[in-house]
């Protein structure tokens, strides 16, 4: 069920590769892009690293299919999960809320952009200033093919 499960973010993660993006956001954003500055296989472990040093725990990793997700971190109203995957030389990352009154142990709500001013966004936004690299931002729902 877990292999399922994670083989169908993979599969959403890789209609990303056909999304639109670029460096200036949008309310509707969901995703950072961040260009790799070395291997992906050393990028995705680096992810690993300062997702563990910001206190989150891997509740998921996939050497084959460099995709990385946590265990839900945060307040116990709206604790929140974060995914990562590197296809081609850039890696995504999404952040996801999980409404604790379900005990539903996957992401049930991607968060979006909006202002910038939520919290969950700038943890997103943390994340992706501490791996470093050319940010780029997109909506997963619209096409990204040409930026990856």
């Amino acid at each position: 069920m877990k292999k399922t499960v994670y083989t169908f973010l993979l599969v959403v993660y890789a209609q990303l590769a056909h999304a639109q993006s670029s460096a200036t956001t949008s309310r509707d954003d969901d995703t950072i892009l961040l260009d790799l500055a070395e291997s992906p296989e050393a990028s995705w472990k680096r992810l690993a690293h300062i997702l563990v040093a910001r206190g989150y725990s891997i509740e998921h990793s996939d050497k084959d299919l460099l995709t990385l997700s946590t265990y839900a971190l945060g307040s116990d109203a709206f604790p929140v999960r974060v995914t990562g995957t590197v296809v081609n030389n850039t890696l995504l990352l999404r952040i996801y809320e999980q409404n604790a009154v379900t005990h539903v142990p996957m992401p049930i709500a991607v968060v979006r952009r909006r202002g910038g001013g939520n919290s969950e966004w700038r943890e997103l936004e943390a994340i992706a200033q501490e791996f470093g690299g050319t940010k780029r931002y997109t909506v997963s729902a619209t096409t990204l093919a040409n930026k990856l």
